[in-house]
């Protein structure tokens, strides 16, 4: 089965859209996307869209026909963690629910990309969280990290604990924050983690103004020469 887990060094880095540029890129190459966010926080279910719902957002940008309740199979209002969310709302949260939407997607799908919920160790529930789902599901790990000071500390961390877990690491995509062009301390920071980690650097994500199907299929010749590696 190929597909890809997608993490983060923290919330907030880019990872939906990265999940969307590397969707894209394989349809492009003949592959049969499926995408999951299996959880997703901060966000009215009753009342989303594809601008503040992720699970939406790559439904949009990928064109896949599956239902959102496949795609994202916990959706909360209360912007916190899965395990804390569920918990505000007084609602159960089940790994196996998820897992059995997965394993059905998967089935249609020749290739999987699961966008996981801030870093490694977000609880999903008091005892299970981020790492020992992406164990489950069976994926190697791209660890999304942004440009920025903190880098290498947050990388390395994230990048240890999931070896620490027994999760394969197929790479680091760097995610830039801004538009402009990054600097001789920023140019480094990749090779540094190659140095440091022996852990590739896939790629770094190019700045996409229009983050949409559009502005991403617009990108599509940099993400190829970017992404060459996967």
């Amino acid at each position: 089965m190929q597909g890809y887990f997608i993490t983060g060094t923290d919330t907030n880095v880019g990872k939906t859209v990265v999940t969307a540029c590397l969707a894209n890129l394989f349809k492009n190459r003949g592959e049969n996307v499926g995408v999951m966010k299996p959880i997703e926080t901060g966000v009215d279910p009753d009342c989303s869209s594809s601008a503040n719902s992720d699970a939406k957002f790559l439904i949009e940008v990928t064109g896949v026909q599956d239902a959102l309740e496949d795609v994202c199979p916990y959706r909360f209002k209360t912007p916190a963690s899965p395990y804390q969310a569920a918990r505000v709302e007084g609602k159960e949260l089940y790994p196996k629910k998820i897992l059995e939407k997965f394993r059905a997607l998967q089935s249609k799908h020749s290739m999987m990309l699961v966008e996981g919920i801030g870093g490694l160790l977000v609880p999903i529930t008091r005892r299970y969280n981020v790492t020992d789902l992406a164990l489950q599901m069976n994926l190697p790990l791209i660890i999304v990290s942004r440009i920025q000071i903190g880098i290498l500390n947050h990388t390395l961390l994230t990048i240890n604990a999931a070896r620490q877990h027994g999760l394969e690491v197929a790479g680091v995509i760097l995610n830039p924050i801004h538009e402009e062009e990054l600097d001789t301390i920023q140019e480094e920071q990749g090779s540094l983690i190659e140095e440091l980690s022996d852990t590739p650097v896939l790629g770094t994500c190019p700045y996409i103004h229009d983050v949409s199907s559009e502005g991403i299929i617009q990108n599509l010749a940099a993400l190829q020469k970017q992404f060459h590696q996967i």
